[in-house]
């Protein structure tokens, strides 16, 4: 018998097609793939092997585990992976159905909204409500979506800027060329930091500052617009008061009262962030105007161009003066600190201070070519309000101080006669030692004030680089002390340290160096560092890698974020954060000449794909509710469906198993905000011509001929069936971590058949699918309409109707034959295909005589094919084929490889294919050249008698996800 070796596994081929995994050790079952000899060799060449072993050790688990020629490495199961289950006493699993975790370990510390920082650990309790710091076009925050834990090996990352930070060697790291998993990182290789940490997330007191007796004085219309955006009674554990202690902080430096209006002076980058605020607080900010200012200053006049925005509504201007903004001429004026600062958490103000700081504060400036001049605030009063001034600076000072920030002493620098008055100018800085300085210019810095903000960002590396480089050399030193003490020479000293040069070891063992040493010669001044280390638009700064060492196995944790950037900030480093249906035409080829590119624009601006892309419609909580609750039944009675859409799904498109009330709230937002969408990865919505027909009469059963043009669309059930995992694993792991401890995967967690927990899990799974069948009609909704306008015809007439949409990764309860006896299993598919043969009684009665429509997307390049379920496919593979073309490099390879542009350009060019993305590399991950051959995947399929080729159709336009 042929057998085919890798890694130390021997597979033995047991019959054509079908190479057998031994039953050893703890595996309950022989795991088994259905594969040729070519792609068998592209699938031993990641873990899938190993994972269809892992499977094989699951309690309950029918002979074989399975994997189909397909098959690649997912998370836990195989992509491509089969395993039929008792229902009775077996198992559930969510991996299964699809999962993915890369974590980090839990002293990671997250940067949250309004600069906090929290352990990752400690987002578990409340991450629903918690906002974290996303690396988009520029640092916003978002809310968190779902939060998952684990435990893995994990590796320690070490920048040569000195940042830290544990991660399980799959985790994704923000680089220059994209995403790249931390395994795929070495030594000298460049990933983005954002040096912000923030300060510690203390909960705020909650304390009432002001109420509707403050404003008794005011239009009674005033306090109810307050009232109306819940600004009144204001509270300091109030998310606006937040966002008001920005505002005040930056208007005490550079804004003005005029009327009941409020101004503010910046640049036009920093007022746009103001504007944010403003509407935040639930009001509408100005325009940012422009204009032309003369200026004259010691008799010397010039000019500059102002910018400014302004708050019209005059509550703005009454809750900033109860807070205590200053009114009229500053310089004259008496204002302090606002008193109830004192009593805030250390985070709250640092919000106050960094914006006033951003408006007053010098920028960050070098006195020589490696050391820092210490920031200073200066500040200007008449004489005869001089005492307020000084103590004004004295109260700024104390609240650096309790943060941490050590400071200089208060000093008049000079007394000025003007036209008002004698005036007095303050100053003081920040202590410019270089641990002081990086605390600063991390932890509080300049809010509304980019250019100083990128300035503190890319001196506080320099001063880490600095700090780690003085420490390596400080190091050298004592250890060549020693080593000459024990009476090793010189010479032989110098050959251990390649960092240092003999001057250096000679002073350090016989000149008795006092202190620290100094940088090297060659060391780079800051200016040197900045153009080598240049900080983005989105505040990201490139380090390269110092090393990249094991730390053993933890506990991890994750967190993914609505926006669609998909990252968040833990330790200054920005790391990351379905099913088929193919929709005929009566349309040809020839009919789609000239509108192309028409066509393609319109449905993807008509479509919402991308990472975190909003739906087609906006859910309420009852709309979402019903859909999980009755699926495709609720898409026919909101008018998106008709009745043949039903007809034509799996399960008529609605799982009466589907529970509602086993989803959580968090994975019903999720899912409210994405209802019709197609989300990203391998998700796409692709107008394809049928080139080929295998098999006519059955062709004929499915409305295929050729030329004919179909649309293939291919999502799931978006944030909210991904949430749906996270929730059940988080459940399993606490009530059944004796059967996880058994198992060789923790990310084959499992519950057990019969189990209260199996029961919610197979109800919320079900509501899942039920979502999903609704978002890929809501798609087919958009789709018609879409067709509809670009060629002036209904969609009917266009005979726009549902071949049939089948799901790719589910678990269902189905009755199959084992040694002669009828046994009900939960058959997993992930990343599989149901194919029923002709005569099964699930098959829609339309094609019950040639069997279920199996639809088989292949890559962008190579097309797609439609099968029939095949006769064997119930005794070989519980009535499953392969879901596509299996993938043969990952998304970071992919990107590496390939280049979006030119794929798309290529596509189109040579084979006529027009896509549209949301971005290149999302065209770069998902080009020809990363899947496997379709024609194989295909070929083996139909020898082994799973599934019948029927047609096959080639891509004509491409939306990507």
């Amino acid at each position: 018998m042929k057998t085919f070796e890798t890694d130390g596994l021997t597979l033995e081929q047991v019959a054509p097609f079908t190479w057998e995994i031994e039953q050893t050790g703890g595996m309950n079952v022989p795991a088994r793939v259905l594969a040729s000899e070519s792609l068998l060799e592209e699938i031993a060449d990641d873990k899938s092997l190993e994972q269809l072993q892992n499977v094989a050790h699951l309690p309950g688990i029918e002979s074989p585990a399975l994997a189909m020629p397909d098959a690649h490495q997912g998370y836990g199961f195989p992509v491509g992976g089969v395993a039929a289950i008792s229902a009775e006493d077996g198992v559930i699993s969510p991996g299964g159905v699809g999962y993915d975790i890369n974590c980090l370990a839990g002293d990671s510390e997250v940067v949250l909204s309004f600069g906090r920082r929290r352990q990752i650990e400690d987002l578990a309790p409340d991450f629903a409500t918690e906002n974290a710091r996303v690396i988009g076009d520029r640092p916003i925050d978002s809310s968190i979506q779902l939060f998952t834990t684990d435990e893995k090996p994990v590796v320690e990352v070490a920048t040569e800027t000195g940042d830290r930070i544990e991660a399980s060697p799959d985790h994704p790291f923000r680089t220059p060329d994209g995403m790249v998993t931390v395994e795929e990182l070495q030594e000298g290789d460049t990933v983005s930091v954002h040096p912000f940490e923030g300060l510690p997330d203390e909960t705020p007191p909650a304390k009432t500052v002001l109420t509707a007796e403050d404003f008794a004085d005011e239009d009674p219309q005033l306090v109810r617009a307050l009232e109306k955006r819940d600004l009144l009674p204001l509270k300091t554990d109030d998310d606006a008061f937040n966002h008001l202690l920005k505002l005040l902080g930056f208007h005490t430096g550079d804004g003005s009262f005029s009327g009941s209006q409020t101004w503010f002076y910046g640049d036009p980058a920093d007022l746009e962030s103001i504007q944010d605020d403003i509407e935040a607080l639930g009001f509408t900010p100005s325009k940012i105007y422009e204009r032309e200012r003369t200026h004259t200053i010691d008799g010397e006049s010039f000019e500059r161009t102002e910018y400014s925005v302004r708050a019209t509504a005059s509550s703005v201007a009454a809750l900033l003066k109860r807070l205590g903004a200053p009114e009229g001429r500053k310089v004259e004026s008496t204002f302090g600190v606002p008193a109830f600062l004192d009593q805030l958490a250390g985070w709250q103000q640092a919000l106050y201070l960094s914006a006033f700081f951003g408006a007053e504060m010098s920028r960050p400036d070098t006195a020589s070519a490696t050391n820092f001049y210490a920031p200073t605030v200066s500040h200007n009063r008449l004489e005869r309000v001089e005492s307020a001034g000084k103590d004004f600076l004295t109260a700024l000072k104390s609240l650096l101080g309790d943060l941490g920030i050590e400071t200089n002493e208060i000093e008049t620098v000079e007394r000025t006669e003007r036209a008002g008055g004698t005036s007095v100018r303050f100053r003081f800085g920040v202590s410019s030692t270089p641990d002081n300085l990086i605390r600063f210019f991390t932890r509080v810095g300049y809010r509304y004030n980019e250019a100083k903000q990128k300035r503190a960002l890319q001196a506080a590396q320099y001063l880490k680089a600095k700090e780690r480089h003085i420490q390596l050399r400080a190091s050298i030193a004592n250890e060549a002390a020693t080593l000459a003490d024990g009476g090793e020479p010189i010479g032989s000293i110098e050959d251990r340290f390649d960092a240092v040069n003999r001057r250096f070891l000679e002073r350090s063992i016989y000149d008795q160096r006092e202190g620290r040493p100094r940088p090297a010669a060659d060391f780079p001044d800051f200016e040197t560092f900045a153009d080598r280390h240049p900080v983005a638009e989105d505040m990201t700064i490139p380090v390269e890698i110092a090393s990249i060492t094991s730390a053993g196995t933890k506990p991890v944790y994750d967190i993914g974020v609505e926006h669609d950037a998909h990252n968040f900030v833990a330790n200054g480093f920005v790391v990351s954060n379905c099913g088929v249906r193919m929709i005929r035409t009566n349309l040809t080829r020839e009919d789609l000449a000239g509108k192309e590119e028409q066509l393609v624009d319109a449905l993807f601006e008509a479509v919402p794909s991308g990472l975190g892309a909003g739906g087609v419609i906006q859910g309420t909580t009852s709309t979402i509710e019903s859909i999980l609750d009755r699926g495709m039944q609720w898409a026919l009675e909101e008018g998106y469906a008709v009745e043949s859409d039903l007809e034509h799904c799996e399960d008529n498109g609605f799982r009466e198993e589907a529970d509602p009330s086993m989803v959580s709230e968090e994975a019903k937002n999720r899912g409210r905000k994405q209802i019709g969408s197609l989300g990203s990865g391998n998700h796409f919505l692709e107008v394809q011509e049928v080139t080929d027909v295998y098999e006519e009469e059955v062709a004929d059963a499915f409305g295929l001929e050729p030329n004919q043009l179909v649309v293939l669309i291919h999502c799931g059930s978006r944030g909210l069936g991904h949430q749906v995992c996270t929730d059940y694993l988080r459940k399993i792991e606490k009530r059944h971590g004796d059967l996880l401890e058994s198992l060789p995967d923790r990310e084959l967690a499992a519950a057990p058949a019969g189990s209260e927990l199996a029961a919610e899990y197979y109800g919320a799974m079900n509501a899942a699918i039920n979502f999903a069948w609704v978002n890929r009609q809501l798609i087919t909704y958009q789709t018609r309409q879409t067709f509809a306008e670009v060629f002036d015809r209904d969609w009917q007439d266009m005979e726009m109707d549902l071949l049939y949409d089948v799901a790719h990764n589910i678990a269902k309860k189905e009755t199959h034959e084992i040694d002669g006896e009828e046994k009900e299993l939960y058959v997993h598919r992930k990343g599989a295909t149901r194919a029923f043969p002709a005569g099964h009684p699930d098959v829609p009665e339309q094609y019950r005589d040639v069997g279920q429509p199996v639809i088989i997307p292949g890559s962008m390049g190579a097309g797609s094919y439609v099968l029939r379920g095949g006769e064997h496919s119930m005794e070989r593979s519980f009535g499953s084929t392969a879901h596509g073309a299996g993938r043969l490099m990952s998304r970071t390879q992919a990107k590496q490889e390939f280049w979006g542009e030119d794929v798309q350009e290529e596509l189109e060019s040579r084979d006529h294919i027009y896509v549209r993305a949301q971005s290149g590399a999302t065209i770069a991950e998902e080009a020809p050249g990363v899947y496997k051959d379709i024609d194989e995947v295909i070929r083996v399929s139909k020898e082994l008698g799973i599934g019948d080729p029927v047609a096959r159709t080639f891509p004509v336009l491409n939306i990507k996800g």
